[in-house]
């Protein structure tokens, strides 16, 4: 089976009791998918990579690379840093500073970056960060700036998707004005956003079966 996991925007605490709770239920060949955004807004995003390194050392685990990622490595390039400190990225640099001493990427930090992907497509399903152009019926032709940024024209769109796509990037509360996952089955869509840097849990759904986890 697979776990697909939401936003978690610095929240190294929900990441931790999430982990908790679906792993009494996880098995050795099950993969974890991560949706991306694991910076920004919230107190623990250096935490937050470690984290996610070490259940990668335990577990299969797909990393997909959200738009706060690209805004912080852009940043850390000398591009858009204003965008990057006004979207929650001055949380990310205090806690890299916190726990470096200084703003800067440890190796293994840069081989995570470096490894993230756009998207993850399995039998049933296709995982991306903010979702797909209706009008391109492939995912590897998708174009990457509408994987990491696109909102309305993807979940308001009539299209129904063959595959069910599971995306971040738009808080539930904004979708079905409530902390749970957003379920569209005429569209074929679920958002697993639910909000974490704001107050929400972090919230993950598990394919094929479509149970929800919530910490």
């Amino acid at each position: 089976m697979h776990y697909v996991i939401g936003d978690i925007h610095g929240m190294a605490g929900k990441l931790s009791g999430l982990y908790r709770r679906i792993s009494r239920e996880l098995a050795d060949d099950d993969t974890l998918v991560f949706v991306g955004d694991y910076v920004d807004r919230g107190p623990d995003s250096f935490r937050v990579i470690e984290l996610l390194r070490e259940l990668s050392a335990r577990h299969d685990a797909v990393f997909l690379k959200g738009n706060h990622e690209e805004l912080f490595l852009d940043a850390l390039e000398g591009r858009n840093r204003e965008a990057f400190l006004e979207n929650g990225g001055d949380a990310t640099v205090a806690s890299y500073r916190a726990a470096l001493g200084a703003m800067r990427l440890p190796e293994p930090h840069e081989a995570f970056y470096g490894g993230l992907r756009l998207y993850y497509e399995a039998d049933d399903f296709v995982a991306v960060h903010a979702g797909l152009k209706p009008n391109s019926y492939n995912v590897e032709t998708q174009d990457p700036a509408d994987l990491l940024w696109i909102r309305e024209a993807f979940y308001r769109h009539p299209r129904r998707w063959e595959k069910t796509v599971i995306f971040g990037h738009t808080p539930s509360m904004t979708l079905n004005g409530r902390t749970a996952v957003y379920r569209d089955a005429r569209r074929n869509i679920i958002g697993i956003d639910t909000g974490a840097a704001y107050g929400g849990p972090l919230s993950c759904v598990r394919m094929p079966d479509g149970k929800s986890f919530q910490y």
